[in-house]
């Protein structure tokens, strides 16, 4: 988490926070398959450890659920294209 705060774009910090629970339980950037994670947050935690809005978060995952990089269901958050959450980190 500390390289959240080197982030500059709320939709590149929220991208940033998923990768890291996927590396968290292990699963690196090598790894393309889909990877399953209980969200161990909510939007509201997880706007506040961001630095964002609640209403950003919803509507951040909210588009990265419509552009196909992840899915969810409940509080499970299946990232589905690994390569289109990086492209949001800076280079």
């Amino acid at each position: 988490m500390r390289n959240l705060g080197i982030s500059h774009s709320v939709p590149e910090k929220l991208a940033r926070l998923i990768l890291e629970w996927a590396a968290a339980k292990g699963q690196d950037a090598k790894n393309q398959k889909p990877v399953s994670i209980r969200a161990p947050f909510t939007h509201e935690e997880i706007a506040e450890l961001i630095g964002a809005s609640r209403e950003t978060v919803t509507r951040l995952l909210s588009d990265f659920k419509r552009k196909g990089m992840i899915s969810f269901n409940d509080a499970t958050l299946t990232i589905l294209d690994r390569d289109a959450l990086e492209k949001l980190l800076s280079r």
